[in-house]
């Protein structure tokens, strides 16, 4: 009888070393699904969820969902799957969920039954980036498209005019030439420009961080572009308010502060002035651009350090530039780990302002 006893309590201790080791087990596993980033679910042949690691509720923005059956969670697409997925039917199918703060996830969902039991396999992937890359690309070749559609057109249209007999007159033809030649460089500064902000985009572009005075940057600066600005009789004053060094890179420096001038001058009344200024805090030094020019509305501010964006003003007047511009001056910005910006009221001129880390 003794001996009995301890045979159901050897067999009874193996048990509970073996439930406790798969219990381990499911435990590993569960922590290596939810590493995996995509949702994962199983669920039974009635529909019930059985299994979920922490990214499917992650995904589909709900509390935990196991214990309950796929049809309850109100989602159409996770029925569509599981119905086909009975029918032994595989489908992929992207959907669109709106998540409570109003904004919108796209997720890939593809479900299989198991070869050795009888339950289902949901996966959830997370598109959403993907969806927006795609969308952004598409964007990107139907503005490039329209961008070089304009010069190509006007340089075309003058060429046919000059063969048809324009350059018997000297005096137009010479119109027309400059119409040419102003399109050719417009079409120039475009493409040296993408080049310029893909290799920022993609990190090709080395810098060279070093300590720099600001006092001394812009006493060579100013110099340097005192031509561009007597062109509209403007005038450039700099201001500053700031102590310290800041880390950065002078040849970005250089070019962000060439993108920004160009365009105030671009956009200020003739005879007016650009006031260039300084401020700083414990840890970054500012800098600002103050033109006195017509303004920039708040629905142009959202879009305007994107690539090719120009606003109503600019689109409707002859300061027809690459459009890249600002979006180089952002992408630059942020390589040197600073913040860019604009405070702008129409009527009221715009301040262009970018801040860079100060050294320690």
């Amino acid at each position: 009888m003794i001996k009995k006893f301890i045979n159901i309590h050897k067999i009874f201790t193996r048990l509970k070393s073996k439930v406790n080791f798969a219990s381990k087990e499911r435990d590993h596993y569960g922590y290596v699904l939810d590493d995996l980033g995509d949702g994962i679910v199983v669920i039974d042949e009635d529909g019930n969820i059985i299994f979920e690691n922490e990214q499917f509720s992650q995904i589909l923005n709900l509390e935990k969902v196991s214990g309950r059956n796929i049809t309850e969670l109100g989602i159409h697409s996770l029925d569509y799957l599981f119905r086909r997925a009975k029918k032994e039917k595989s489908d992929d199918i992207e959907f669109e969920i709106e998540l409570s703060d109003k904004t919108t996830r796209w997720v890939l969902g593809t479900m299989n039954q198991s070869k050795n039991t009888k339950e289902y396999i949901l996966v959830l992937h997370d598109i959403t980036q993907l969806r927006s890359f795609s969308s952004m690309r598409r964007d990107f070749i139907s503005n490039l498209s329209h961008e070089l559609r304009t010069p190509v057109s006007v340089i075309r249209a003058n060429s046919e005019t000059l063969i048809d007999g324009a350059l018997d007159d000297k005096k137009q033809a010479k119109v027309f030439a400059k119409a040419i030649l102003h399109n050719a460089e417009r079409l120039t500064d475009m493409v040296s420009s993408l080049l310029d902000l893909s290799r920022i985009e993609y990190g090709e572009l080395k810098l060279n961080f070093q300590e720099i005075d600001l006092n001394k940057f812009f006493e060579n600066f100013i110099s340097s572009i005192s031509n561009l600005s007597k062109k509209k009789n403007i005038n450039i004053l700099y201001k500053p308010n700031h102590d310290g060094l800041i880390k950065g890179d002078l040849q970005a420096i250089e070019r962000i502060m060439n993108n920004l001038i160009d365009n105030a001058i671009k956009y200020s009344y003739e005879g007016s002035d650009i006031e260039i200024s300084t401020a700083n805090d414990e840890k970054y030094i500012k800098v600002m651009v103050a033109d006195s020019g017509s303004g920039i509305s708040e629905e142009d501010q959202d879009h305007i350090f994107s690539r090719f964006y120009r606003t109503a003003s600019a689109r409707a007047t002859d300061n027809q530039g690459s459009g890249l511009g600002l979006a180089i001056v952002k992408h630059l910005v942020n390589n040197l780990n600073g913040d860019v910006g604009i405070d702008s009221k129409e009527q009221s001129g715009s301040i262009f302002w970018f801040s860079l880390p100060k050294t320690q």
